[in-house]
């Protein structure tokens, strides 16, 4: 109505202006005018707004510009072809322009759709979780598209819609009863569905037997576009209010079920991500079960088999065994019984490492007894290795657990003998540092190629994988996982042939609460 009345005004005003100049103008002058307007309204206005300005004009010039004045009558012949060529020259002009107007309208929106659609591309393929790709998508519906709100609603098992993303944020997290039939209308037949302030509830018709279809009422306030990947409905994009108002046109579905694609897109990437990453979570557990089960297999074997010989030689009455003997076959037995268990919670810790349940239980303890605890649980298998401890008087208590920390001590003592010769001397060594008790063991064994150090505390690996010390590889990969669950480091430096220094720190702070 009011793109009526500024073109009825546009043809008014410049008639009154060229009646001021009639007779300076000329007949063929004012056409030319009209002709120009013409072309000025239908590049403004749509082709029907266009075509009653040139009616208008058609007929103001006739009345007050073709003599006689102040009738539609034409006495001249010239002046009546003149009349129907403005008259097929305007109706032309109109057409074109508002041709040309509506070309160039489809051409913005092409153009701001594949703009729209080159910022979502790009979303998807940058590093941002679904939650943050959802939310970008519905933000741009409302201050790219225009509307004045979005919700992205996905279907969730055994559980009605949930509202996964909105802009603006502080938007409802729940549909009403209406939307929640409208939402479920556009997925179960896969087309979009709408609803509006003029039909706020689905009625049905006096006398009909069946309600009619939700998209019948469909208005210009809320439409549901639905989310569709693999054949598959996962959700909704609702989408409230269009730009400038009225209701949803073919053109605004268009563009909004190219939001509601890129959507469809994110969750189907995401769900084959999902599936990758649990695949490759299934792989690599099964070569760890793999990997463990050929490496602990021979080192179980070993004790195993010296504890069932020693046992058996003790059950042979046959023979007169003199205590010495007897003890040394003892000896043996509770030895390779200590290493078989020591494997075994080496084993357990592992596990509890890789599956994410390694929860230590601090308490405050002196470190320095700690350590001359596993010095004399170890010093048994050291044979003629000499193991010392250099450590300050004032060292303060820390907060570890003790078991886990003992274990780390037990782990890289038993490396130092088993990779040093005998005769040598294995250092334990404590110093205080800033915030934290860096605890260090050295050997003067073979030591480590330079290479192979940044490797070793990764499960399975042996720095020496062909030598002559038998180890399943994952002893520092524990000492790795226990100290950093008490919020340490550990890391080790070596020369080879020199020896190898492995120096773990225990933060100096409290249990936490």
């Amino acid at each position: 109505m009011i793109q009526i009345v500024l073109a009825s005004g546009s043809v008014l005003m410049l008639t009154v202006v060229m009646l001021r100049f009639r007779n300076e103008l000329g007949v063929l002058n004012v056409m030319l005018l009209f002709v120009i307007l013409s072309f000025l309204l239908g590049l403004l206005f749509e082709m029907p707004i266009a075509a009653v300005s040139a009616v208008l004009a058609f007929l103001a010039y006739d009345f007050f510009f073709i003599p006689p004045y102040g009738t539609l009558t034409v006495a001249d012949r010239e002046h009546a072809l003149g009349l129907l060529v403005y008259f097929c020259v305007a109706m032309a002009t109109a057409a074109l322009m508002s041709r040309l107007r509506t070309q160039a309208d489809v051409v913005v929106r092409e153009h701001r759709r594949t703009t729209l659609l080159y910022d979502l591309n790009r979303s998807l393929v940058s590093d941002v979780t679904l939650g943050q790709l959802l939310r970008s998508i519905a933000q741009r519906v409302v201050e790219i598209y225009g509307s004045n709100g979005c919700r992205i609603l996905t279907v969730e098992p055994e559980a009605p819609l949930q509202v996964r993303a909105a802009w603006p944020p502080s938007g409802p997290d729940t549909l009403d009863r209406q939307g929640m039939a409208m939402a479920q209308y556009a997925i179960d037949n896969g087309v979009p569905a709408g609803m509006g302030a003029l039909a706020p509830r689905i009625r049905r018709p006096h006398g009909a037997v069946q309600f009619p279809e939700p998209r019948a009422v469909r208005s210009g306030n809320v439409l549901y576009i639905p989310i569709i990947a693999s054949g598959q409905a996962l959700g909704v994009l609702e989408v409230a209010g269009r730009p400038g108002g009225g209701k949803f046109t073919r053109d605004d579905e268009r563009l909004l079920t190219s939001f509601a694609d890129q959507v469809a897109l994110a969750m189907e990437r995401t769900r084959l991500m999902e599936q990758a990453t649990r695949a490759a979570v299934l792989d690599e557990s099964d070569r760890l079960k793999s990997a463990m089960l050929a490496a602990v297999s021979h080192d179980l074997r070993t004790p195993l088999t010296a504890i069932k010989a020693s046992a058996s030689t003790l059950l042979d009455h046959s023979v007169d065994w003199s205590p010495a003997a007897r003890d040394e076959l003892l000896e043996a037995i509770e030895e390779e019984t200590d290493r078989l268990t020591l494997m075994v919670a080496n084993l357990l810790d592992l596990s509890r490492i890789e599956g994410g349940a390694l929860r230590p239980d601090r308490d405050w303890h002196d470190i320095l007894e700690l350590i001359t605890d596993v010095v004399r649980q170890v010093r048994r298998r050291a044979g003629t290795r000499t193991i010392e401890v250099a450590a300050p008087d004032d060292l303060p208590v820390v907060a570890i657990d003790y078991v886990e920390i003992a274990q780390v001590l037990v782990n890289l003592l038993g490396n130092a003998i088993k990779y040093s010769g005998e005769g040598t001397t294995i250092t334990v060594r404590v110093a205080r540092q800033a915030d934290a008790l860096a605890v260090a063991v050295d050997d003067h064994g073979i030591g480590i190629p330079a290479l192979r150090i940044p490797h070793i505390f990764t499960t399975f690996y042996r720095a020496h994988e062909h030598g002559p010390v038998a180890g399943s590889g994952i002893g520092l990969a524990i000492c790795k996982g226990l100290v950093e669950a008490h919020g340490g480091r550990i890391w080790a430096e070596s020369v080879e042939s020199q020896g190898t220094t492995v120096t773990f720190t225990l933060p100096l702070d409290g249990p936490a609460q």
